[in-house]
């Protein structure tokens, strides 16, 4: 049987691995939390402690995309990647003025109880050190990288990477057969052609999906013929 591997595929049971073989409860809680939330490492390090909800177990998830917003030099008009004429001043232009904005997107997505607890255990045993801000992971996106390939490396995982636990997530719930555009939701994906991409596409799971499509119609011609 054929299958598409996805790159940096964590198995379900290495997971509970990387847990144990990390010597800090922070470490423990970072690596829980990216793989049984599937937030993306960018967002991690962003999750202040009022972001979760202990007693409802959800997490509010914000999102800061920084874009390009294209601007008539004339009139200052919006214009689309494509446009050769303004439609506000009718002139033609030449070069558009780029303006960077930033996009910010909020999701709440639920938290499992034992990821919870990790976290728990960890914002106690920080109370020692020094930090009083808000942020739940005080560090670097190339920090987080660092903690994973290094939790990878103790259990014998060459290159693990952040996005790796994102794959497990997601990989775990279709082959659950849990549906696709919940998937969407959970990950925050603008475009479920980007969720579409984690759906194991074997031969075999394709004929078995098939032959369900015209089940129920052979049953009722047998029924009808007996």
């Amino acid at each position: 049987m054929t299958q598409i591997t996805l790159k940096g595929h964590v198995e379900p049971g290495q997971l509970e691995q990387l847990i144990a073989a990390a010597d800090n409860p922070r470490d423990k809680a970072f690596i829980a939390f990216l793989a049984r939330t599937g937030v993306r490492v960018s967002e991690a390090i962003e999750v202040k402690t009022t972001d979760i909800d202990f007693q409802g177990r959800t997490l509010a998830i914000i999102h800061l995309k920084e874009g390009l917003k294209l601007k008539c030099p004339h009139c200052g008009e919006g214009l689309g990647k494509k446009h050769v004429f303004c439609s506000g001043c009718g002139n033609k232009v030449d070069k558009a003025i780029r303006e960077k904005v930033a996009q910010r997107r909020q999701r709440t997505i639920p938290i499992d109880s034992d990821t919870l607890g990790l976290i728990g255990d960890y914002l106690e045993w920080r109370r020692s050190f020094s930090y009083r801000g808000l942020l739940v992971f005080p560090f670097s996106r190339q920090r987080g990288w660092q903690i994973i390939e290094k939790l990878g490396r103790r259990i014998g995982i060459k290159g693990l990477h952040p996005h790796s636990l994102r794959h497990l997530l997601a990989t775990t719930w279709v082959d659950k057969g849990l549906d696709v555009k919940k998937l969407q939701l959970l990950l925050g994906h603008a475009k479920i052609s980007t969720t579409m991409e984690y759906v194991d596409r074997s031969v075999e799971q394709l004929r078995s999906e098939y032959e369900k499509l015209w089940e129920s119609e052979e049953n009722e011609r047998r029924e009808t013929k007996d």
